[in-house]
């Protein structure tokens, strides 16, 4: 009994220690430098955007984003059924290959929470 115990103990601790890897994009936007970082540097760092639209002509916006994971989320049985708690995001305008501008943004879900509590009239 003891024995069986400690096996199902020491396999729910393994359980605990296996993780994906985890991409943070706030480093990963410390590598690109304005006006230095040339796209195939992009692509190098960051892999394929899950965007691009042209804002002009020779200018384009590249967005990369990845969700956040909460506390509850990086549980092993539990985090299948908890949602991202938000998520983050960089965008890049790049004109003739060269990044021009870096913008990361951090969204979390209690960013909308003024919506449940204005009053719409």
């Amino acid at each position: 009994m003891k024995r069986s115990i400690l096996i199902l103990m020491a396999t729910l601790l393994l359980a605990g220690c296996s993780s994906k890897p985890v991409r943070h994009l706030a480093s990963d936007a410390a590598l690109i430098q304005p006006n230095q970082t040339t796209l195939t540097e992009v692509h190098q760092y960051l892999g394929e955007p899950k965007g691009v639209r042209e804002i002009s002509p020779g200018v384009k916006e590249y967005v990369y984003s990845e969700d956040t994971i909460s506390f509850w989320g990086k549980m092993p049985v539990l985090g299948k059924m908890v949602g991202p708690s938000g998520y983050e995001m960089i965008i890049l305008t790049v004109q003739n290959e060269v990044v021009k501008s870096v913008i990361f943004r951090n969204f979390n879900e209690k960013d909308r929470e003024w919506v449940k509590h204005y009053n719409w009239d």
